[in-house]
């Protein structure tokens, strides 16, 4: 239902819907920057007044955090305005870690104001004040509970569509004002029946959501800035995708560097041995083209040639596979090859090890337990090991 709501609203103020687009993504991203300024400026503003009525400290604080919550919503549109750029010589990759910097930005104005609340009703609990709070008031604080709930669902659903950080961190910072609010009626109601501390209380405890909520979103941030792991869902999706175009036999090696939702991958795909140079490069041509029509990705693609009718081939992945089960730090391998060269004979294969081997950040042990048992089998054979960095997946 909500949903329908938010769509409504979306398809009646922005003319497309294309938020593959990056100059269209900017303007959903914007459309909520100015939908929050306008809910949020009318909150701040009729916070305010009540609470300089009733003289609730919890009150007032609540409507500064609502005004940060402007203050957010100009630095999103700025982020966006910025983040729906093209890509120019100085930016090869778009501008669209604007939206990242932007969230740092949010995070630190977040922590900053619930410092300060803090501070302020800390000094006003060694001073408590009766707040005598009508029925009205406590419902006017309930509504704008509810409102900052629907506020946080909307942000919440434009980031969903324009997969958008800094969105998701406005949604979360609605939520929290929304669940200040909730501190707050808990406060003025307490302080009216005869409990004055309990106004110092939630002002304390919104500013330490505040706080809270700004260190959460400057690590997210952070992650993203400092080139954070894609997520085993889009990896899936990489393999779905590579895996439904004909003559790819398997894939390794992938490698995600995200730009806001902007992505470039890299791939190695399996094909057989047989197929010729020419062949070879319409695979790699196909791949690069469903993970743009699917993903919206620009790509690279190599080709590693495998043999799949080698008896001797055959032989060794079963003698390894029977050896990586004896293990419970190697998670596959991949790549087997022999190869023959002037200088002798190799076995080359591509280790893959589970997570906690770079944990460790240790040469993997098992990597020389591997070539010594292959060395039984192959004596006259040099074996070649490869362990693949951290940042590739399989």
């Amino acid at each position: 239902m909500k949903n329908r709501l938010f769509n409504w609203i979306l398809h009646k103020f922005l003319k497309s819907s294309n938020v593959k687009n990056t100059a269209v993504r900017a303007k959903y991203g914007r459309f909520e920057g100015w939908t929050s300024i306008l809910v949020n400026g009318l909150l701040f503003a009729s916070k305010l007044i009540v609470g300089l009525l009733i003289n609730s400290i919890a009150l007032v604080a609540d409507s500064i955090h609502s005004l940060s919550d402007v203050a957010t919503s100009v630095i999103i549109i700025a982020a966006y305005k910025i983040s729906g750029k093209p890509a120019d010589i100085k930016h090869p990759y778009g501008h669209q870690r604007a939206e990242y910097i932007a969230t740092v930005i949010i995070s630190i104005l977040l922590a900053v104001a619930g410092f300060e609340f803090i501070k302020e009703s800390i000094h006003r609990l060694a001073e408590p004040q009766i707040i005598h709070a009508s029925y009205p008031v406590l419902i006017f604080i309930v509504v704008t509970v509810l409102i900052k709930v629907l506020l946080g669902l909307f942000s919440d659903h434009i980031g969903h569509l324009i997969n958008s950080q800094a969105l998701h961190a406005d949604s979360l910072h609605h939520y929290t004002d929304a669940l200040s609010s909730v501190l707050v009626l808990i406060a003025v109601w307490g302080s009216s029946l005869g409990f004055p501390g309990l106004d110092s209380i939630g002002g304390i405890l919104v500013g330490v959501i505040l706080f809270w909520v700004g260190f959460l979103i400057a690590k997210k941030a952070a992650d993203a800035l400092l080139g954070k792991p894609p997520s085993d869902q889009l990896i899936r999706r990489i393999q779905k995708i590579c895996h439904s175009i004909d003559d790819v036999v398997n894939i390794h090696d992938i490698v995600v560097h995200s730009y806001g939702s902007e992505k470039f991958i890299s791939v190695h795909v399996e094909v057989d041995q047989k197929r010729s140079s020419v062949n070879a490069h319409l695979i790699a041509d196909s791949v690069e083209k469903a993970l743009k029509k699917e993903l919206n990705a620009y790509s690279t693609v190599h080709v590693d040639p495998i043999d799949l009718d080698s008896p001797e081939v055959k032989r060794a992945a079963d003698i390894l596979g029977k050896l990586v089960l004896q293990r419970d730090d190697i998670k596959e391998f991949h790549e087997l090859r022999f190869v023959e060269r002037s200088g002798g004979s190799f076995i080359c294969f591509d280790l893959v090890p589970e997570p906690s081997y770079y944990k460790k950040k240790m040469e993997l042990e098992c990597k020389n337990w591997l070539i010594s048992e292959l060395k039984k089998y192959y004596p006259d054979r040099e074996i070649v090991v490869n362990i693949d960095p951290i940042y590739t997946h399989n």
